[in-house]
């Protein structure tokens, strides 16, 4: 591919398909839903120039969103060791942590065909139909306990420091997010299922956060160039989710190389390489960045909550999820 491919061209956020409930493709116009919070603004969205064949991943965080940019990555740079930091080659786009004109002066520089990493819902970002989306969920107690840990193990006066020096403002700590009151498994669980914290771009920062995320990607599944993964797919069969991933990109890998990307991909792999493969090590975000990679599959949620509890937290996904439900839970069974 060729600088000179992308040079002049500009693609404006245009009509989105909806399906309507007698699954009758309309258009409609819809306005980007507003999302920002301490580390993200999805204002920046509206600032991109898109490339006809870019490639967005949205999803919640600690749902893979690593790992699949790994996966895409490697398919799309044709190597299965990306060997630069993530997040410079797939930066978060709408982070607060670097200026507009530093997240788009290293996109504007890549001649490939590029992949970029965002928290906001697909309601919050732009819609073309050229452009390919990718969205991961994963078991909602999964991504619960998952976060625990990652707020543990970021260094928040780095944190901070990044933030001011980008934005030039005071750092100003968020008091509208209800936190979690100990740190404790079951604290953090109850916290998670309970709350009712607003959507900020960057969290999930409860189930309620997390269902209004999946279901405005599981409101645009029938677009032909929005594909949905699950976190426990991937698990349960790496090679076969590389594969959808491919054919969706309109990729191929000759057969005896393909092992490599594969082995590439996983767990053991990234943690090996956790200084370029978690984001934003270089820029030194976390307290121990081997530990970005702590632990993976399913969650010992099971010996934490009741029964009572549990049948809770599935009464609460059902009404905030709807239909996205068993998506969340299930991953590619609930397609059809």
């Amino acid at each position: 591919m060729t600088p000179a491919r992308h040079l002049g061209r500009r693609l404006i956020a245009r009509e989105v398909l909806v399906r309507d409930p007698n699954n009758a493709l309309l258009y409609a116009r819809r306005m980007l839903r507003r999302y920002e919070g301490t580390m993200s603004d999805n204002s920046r969205w509206e600032r991109f120039e898109f490339r006809p064949d870019d490639v967005v991943i949205s999803t919640p965080s600690k749902c893979g969103t690593t790992w699949t940019q790994q996966i895409l990555g490697s398919l799309l740079l044709d190597r299965p060791v990306l060997g630069v930091p993530i997040s410079e080659i797939s930066p978060w786009l709408d982070m607060k942590t670097r200026t507009d004109d530093e997240v788009f002066t290293a996109l504007d520089a890549q001649t490939h065909r590029r992949f970029i990493k965002t928290h906001t819902p697909l309601d919050g970002v732009p819609y073309h139909e050229s452009v390919t989306y990718f969205a991961v969920a994963r078991h909602p107690l999964d991504v619960a306990l998952s976060d625990k840990d990652h707020r543990a193990n970021i260094d928040r006066e780095r944190s901070v420091e990044l933030l001011q020096t980008a934005t030039g403002e005071p750092f100003v700590p968020n008091t509208t997010t209800k936190q979690p009151d100990s740190d404790d498994e079951h604290t953090h669980l109850r916290w998670f299922i309970d709350n009712d914290n607003a959507p900020t771009g960057s969290g999930p920062n409860g189930l309620a956060d997390y269902c209004d995320q999946i279901s405005a990607c599981w409101n645009r599944r029938h677009l032909p160039n929005v594909h949905l993964l699950h976190y426990h797919d991937m698990w349960n069969d790496l090679a076969g989710e590389m594969r959808r991933v491919a054919d969706a990109l309109g990729v191929t890998v000759d057969d005896d190389r393909w092992h490599e990307f594969v082995e590439a991909a996983t767990l053991d792999s990234m943690r090996g390489r956790a200084a370029e493969a978690a984001p934003e090590a270089h820029v030194g975000m976390w307290q121990n960045t081997d530990a970005f990679f702590h632990k993976g599959g399913r969650r010992k949620w099971a010996e934490v909550l009741s029964d009572e509890e549990f049948a809770w937290f599935h009464e609460r996904l059902e009404a905030l999820a709807g239909e996205a439900a068993p998506w969340a839970l299930g991953g590619r069974s609930a397609l059809g």
